[in-house]
């Protein structure tokens, strides 16, 4: 009659070891590992201004605003 409790509990133990095994249960089953993607290719290179080539500042004044009156005052003077 002593030995009555832990053979209970071994049965119990073996009959939900047969009808749920380990990790059959939700969140007790190991998560898969993630799968590794590779990098998206970057885009081509360009210029942030939308340009090829370099600016030339003496065909824009927008490139050199600073040196107007300079410039006025050397050719009047």
């Amino acid at each position: 009659m002593n030995d009555l409790i832990p053979r209970l509990a071994a049965r119990l133990r073996s009959w939900l070891d047969r009808h749920f095994p380990p990790g059959a249960g939700p969140g007790l089953a190991p998560q898969p590992a993630p799968v590794a993607r590779p990098a998206p290719p970057l885009p081509a290179h360009r210029s942030p201004y939308g340009l090829d080539g370099p600016l030339d500042g003496n065909v824009s004044a927008l490139v050199r605003p600073y040196l107007g009156d300079v410039l006025a005052r050397e050719a009047a003077g």
